[in-house]
């Protein structure tokens, strides 16, 4: 008994929870003339459960007026109370207009906005479906917007019918004065490089507003290295003024970049180590400034220095200064050293161009005997540099710069021992990340190097071969007067701190002096970690000749550790 008592007691609980829960609340249902137009409405959607009246009749009317947007504008609709609880509209949406013809009349200056939204104009007037009419509007004010009017709107006013399906309006404009950016606000980062503001994100006072162009600036300088965008920029309208407001954050970014190679010597059979460290300092006094500290070794007979600092925007400027001085020695063949001072000049946020001297000493150490495969002499060198730059940068940690296009030239001429002769340098980089989605990409580079000359020396030819060139090779082991190297990765981003590679590296280069022609090739795999100190990256591969066979002690070991501070 006393369980069936608790069993009603429940049941009694349940339906009082039911009705007070039911309790106020207002069920709307729309419908048309005939299934069709109930079918339509539907498409659209609606609201249907309300706790007031008051919200439930906006519905009604929001609708009436999105019928109105495709083309209904006869609408007659009728409004019933069901019960207490209950309303129903129905809806008689009568003719379908599907098209309406907009007068523009003779005013010039609506007929150039309505071409930069590729409209055809024909006879004063354009002829769109209706359901597009709105999106219309909002282009032209967004383009009208975009050239320095933000609170100019347009209107379709004494919309006419005629006797076919198609509506007649005049298009208005109500124009506000155009506005510019009277004054720059930076929050947060206060000794923000100006020359980077100026002339890298091109915010400049008197500016045409922009709210378009206003993101992409704020996005250029998110980009950098060295500046983080907490948030987008703001703008303050006053009657007469326009304040730009952003909100910047000064990141560290300087860099200490090296790697430690394990392979075989493959005279000695031995354990070889070689590997090489990049310092790169950035930004460190607030102008912008780069300094680079680069030193490698193959661990055996050839060393490597190299040091350059770059000062952009000198005196707020687009110009900038670049120096650089090298060191190579390779043991105790020859020795050589280059010094090199460019001027270049910031065309727009992705382009730069520049033009530059270039000096070069090289000295045959042990006075060696000339030999078929191998021409030795001491030297200088002389050239005029110039180049140009493009590069498009992305807030990515492991991968920032998206797409980059180096081209470089240097005329001169080479002073030896027996002559002197007129040489010509080419130099050009292309490198390009395809996203493909979210976790997979693709990644090229190539790299290519011609030098012309009537003769040649060992010791000036290009040296390549390694981790930065064409892995599976021991670092800077092989010379050429003419080089191109293609490295590619398919690359898997597993999360936002790992992800991993394959590597296929191809390569072909001539050494005249050898009378050398030779197609290179190497395969392996990589990874990339981020650590709490930066990012750790291991690449394993092997490389080979055309007609070499496969050898598994060519097989170079690269761990690579890159850490920020």
């Amino acid at each position: 008994m006393r369980r069936i008592i608790y069993i009603f007691f429940l049941l009694y609980i349940y339906n009082t929870s039911y009705c007070l829960s039911q309790e106020g609340k207002l069920i709307l249902t729309i419908k048309g003339e005939s299934p069709t137009e109930t079918k339509l409405i539907d498409s659209i959607g609606y609201q249907k459960t309300f706790k007031e009246l008051t919200p439930l009749f906006k519905t009604i009317d929001s609708l009436k007026n999105d019928l109105s947007q495709l083309g209904y504008i006869d609408i007659i609709e009728k409004r019933n109370k069901d019960s207490d609880s209950s309303y129903t509209s129905r809806m008689s949406l009568g003719k379908h207009y599907k098209y309406i013809r907009i007068y523009t009349g003779s005013e010039s200056v609506i007929k150039a906005y309505l071409k930069k939204g590729n409209l055809t104009i024909k006879n004063d007037s354009i002829l769109i479906e209706t359901a597009f009419a709105k999106a219309v509007l909002e282009n032209l004010t967004s383009i009208v917007a975009n050239s320095g009017n933000p609170f100019t709107s347009f209107q379709i006013t004494s919309i006419t019918k005629d006797n076919s399906n198609t509506l007649n309006g005049n298009l208005s404009i109500e124009q506000d004065v155009n506005r510019y950016a009277d004054r720059i606000i930076i929050n947060g980062y206060k000794k923000v490089p100006k020359g980077y503001i100026r002339h890298y994100a091109r915010i400049k006072e008197g500016n045409v507003f922009n709210q378009k162009e206003l993101l992409e600036q704020n996005e250029r300088l998110n980009n950098l290295s060295f500046i983080t965008s907490k948030k987008d920029p703001q703008v303050l309208f006053t009657k007469d003024s326009t304040t730009l407001y952003f909100y910047l954050e000064r990141k560290v970014n300087n860099r200490f970049d090296g790697f430690l190679g394990f392979a075989t010597n493959e005279e000695t059979n031995r354990l070889q180590l070689d590997g090489y460290i990049d310092l790169i300092l950035t930004n460190n006094l607030n102008y912008g400034e780069t300094l680079l500290l680069n030193y490698k070794s193959d661990g055996d007979d050839q060393t490597q220095l190299n040091v350059k600092a770059t000062l952009p925007y000198l005196f707020r400027s687009p110009l900038g200064l670049e120096t650089q001085l090298s060191l190579f020695r390779k043991d105790s063949t020859f020795s050589e050293n280059s010094q090199e001072v460019s001027l270049f000049y910031q065309i727009n946020a992705n382009s730069t161009i520049s033009l530059g001297y270039k000096s070069k000493q090289s000295e045959d150490l042990i006075e060696s005997t000339n030999t078929d495969n191998e021409i030795i002499e001491d030297y200088t060198q002389q050239r005029i540099l110039g180049g140009f730059t493009f590069s498009k940068l992305q807030s990515d940690f492991f991968f920032p710069i998206k797409t980059q296009f180096i081209l470089e030239g240097e005329i001169g001429n080479r002073s030896s021992t027996a002559i002197k002769e007129e040489q010509v340098n080419f130099d050009a980089t292309t490198s390009h990340i395809f996203q493909l989605n979210e976790t997979n990409q693709i990644y090229l580079r190539n790299k290519t190097q011609v030098l012309l000359s009537d003769s040649y020396l060992t010791n000036e030819l290009y040296r390549f071969g390694g981790i930065t060139s064409i892995r599976g090779f021991e670092e800077n082991s092989i010379f050429a007067n003419l080089v191109s190297t293609l490295n590619t990765e398919y690359r898997y981003v597993l999360n936002s701190s790992i992800y991993v590679h394959s590597i296929i590296d191809l390569a072909y280069f001539e050494n005249e002096i050898t009378d050398q022609k030779e197609k290179l090739v190497s395969f392996g795999l990589g990874a990339g970690l981020r650590t709490k100190a930066g990012i750790f990256k291991i690449n394993l591969a092997n490389g080979k000749a055309e007609n070499q066979t496969f050898r598994f002690s060519n097989t170079k070991l690269h761990f690579q550790l890159a850490i920020r501070f």
